[in-house]
C-alpha cells in the first residue's frame, strides 16, 4: 500500500512540474526576474554590413529558471521603423517545438526608428528542448536584407 502511494504521489507530481515549467513559455525575462538569475548568454553572432560590423544577437538564458530568449543590438539607431527583430525556436530533438519573436508577447517589440535593441519572450531550455536565435535585418520597403543565427544550445 505504501509502495502504491509513493509511485502515485511521484506520477501525481511529476506532470505539474513539467507544467509549471512550461508556463515560463512566452514570458517576459525581465518582469519574471529570470534575466538576473543565474544569467547566461550561449552564443553572441556579430552582424555585418557591407563588411562593417553594425551588431550582434545573442542566445541568451537563465540557469535558474532554465529559459532562453533572444537579445538584438544595434551600435547605432535604427534608420527606420520595424528596421529588424530576432526570433527564438525551441526544439525537442529535431522538432520545433515553439517559437517567439520581440514582437510577440513577452518581448519587447521589432527595433523601430531611433531604437538600438530589442528581446524576445523567454521559453522553456531544459534537456530535452534547445533553442537557437534568429535576427532579420529588413528594408524599408520589408524586404530582408541581413540575417545572422546562433547555433542551438
Amino acid at each position: 500500500m505504501a509502495v502504491t502511494l509513493v509511485f502515485g504521489l511521484f506520477f501525481a507530481i511529476a506532470p505539474m512540474n513539467k507544467t509549471y515549467a512550461l508556463s515560463y513559455d512566452n514570458t517576459n525575462p525581465y518582469s519574471t526576474g529570470c534575466v538576473n538569475k543565474s544569467p547566461i548568454t550561449y552564443e553572441t553572432e556579430y552582424i555585418y554590413k557591407n563588411g562593417v560590423k553594425i551588431g550582434y544577437v545573442q542566445l541568451k538564458g537563465s540557469a535558474y529558471c532554465h529559459t532562453a530568449w533572444g537579445y538584438l543590438k544595434f551600435y547605432s539607431a535604427a534608420p527606420y521603423d520595424y528596421y529588424a527583430n530576432v526570433w527564438v525556436d525551441s526544439f525537442n530533438g529535431t522538432t520545433k517545438r515553439a517559437f517567439t519573436s520581440c514582437a510577440s508577447s513577452g518581448g519587447n517589440g521589432w527595433i523601430m526608428k531611433g531604437q538600438t535593441s530589442c528581446y524576445t519572450a523567454q521559453l522553456w531550455n531544459l534537456d530535452p528542448y534547445n533553442a537557437l536565435a534568429k535576427a532579420g535585418i529588413y528594408s524599408s520597403s520589408g524586404a530582408l536584407i541581413i540575417s545572422a543565427n546562433t547555433g542551438r544550445y
